[in-house]
Formats: C-alpha cells, sequence, structure tokens
C-alpha cells in the first residue's frame, strides 16, 4: 500500500486514534505520566502561570482525543501540540495587552470628566 492510500484511509482504519481501543487505566497512566512534565515545561520555557500552563495542556489532551495516533509517539506530539498552543498563548495575551493599551487611550480622550479634571488643573 502507498503512502498515498494510508493517509486517505479514515484514522481508525490506518491505526489512527487508538483512544477508543486503549483501556481506561492505560489512558490514565498515560495522563498522569505526561501531564505534570507538560505543564511544567509550559511553565518554565514559555512563563506561563501554573494555571494557564495547565489549561493549556488540558486544551491539548482534548485535541489528542480526536487527532493523536497513539501507534506513533504520543509524548513528542502532545510536547509540539502544547509549544504550539503556548506561543499563540502568548501572541493571543501580547494582542490583548496592545488593544487595552490603544482603548484605554480613546476612553481618556473621549471622557468629558477627564476633560474637565485636565483644565482645572
Amino acid at each position: 500500500m502507498s503512502s498515498r492510500a494510508k493517509r486517505e484511509q479514515p484514522p481508525e482504519a490506518a491505526g489512527g486514534p487508538l483512544f477508543k481501543q486503549a483501556s481506561d487505566r492505560d489512558l490514565e497512566m498515560f495522563y498522569a505520566s505526561v501531564f505534570l512534565p507538560l505543564v511544567r515545561r509550559a511553565t518554565w520555557k514559555y512563563g506561563l502561570t501554573k494555571d494557564d500552563a495547565s489549561d493549556l495542556v488540558q486544551d491539548a489532551f482534548v485535541l489528542a482525543l480526536s487527532k493523536m495516533d497513539l501507534s506513533r509517539n504520543p509524548k513528542a506530539w502532545l510536547t509540539q501540540v502544547v509549544d504550539h498552543l503556548a506561543v499563540n498563548f502568548q501572541r493571543k495575551t501580547a494582542r490583548r495587552a496592545q488593544l487595552v493599551n490603544r482603548w484605554s487611550g480613546v476612553v481618556q480622550e473621549l471622557d468629558p470628566d477627564s476633560r474637565r479634571s485636565e483644565v482645572n488643573d
């Protein structure tokens, strides 16, 4: 079978998302052995708070339920997903900060009370 034929098969036929085939105990062990190191990685490497890092890793696990292939290297896949999510989180946080700064200046210009205090000073 060619590599193209393998890619065109549904994930279940190609050994795809094996979470449905793995036992609950196996999934719990995988979660416990991978979750905390990934939280530490996101906290240390990207400077996130522990709460943000936990949320981010939880999002990666949610993505893994539908997209990850356990026949490959699931830990490496999750690590890469966490890295991408952390970078996206940092970008989003920076954009929000820029918007807050931009809009706070506009609000001060439009606020009539701030104009009165400047005139009275």
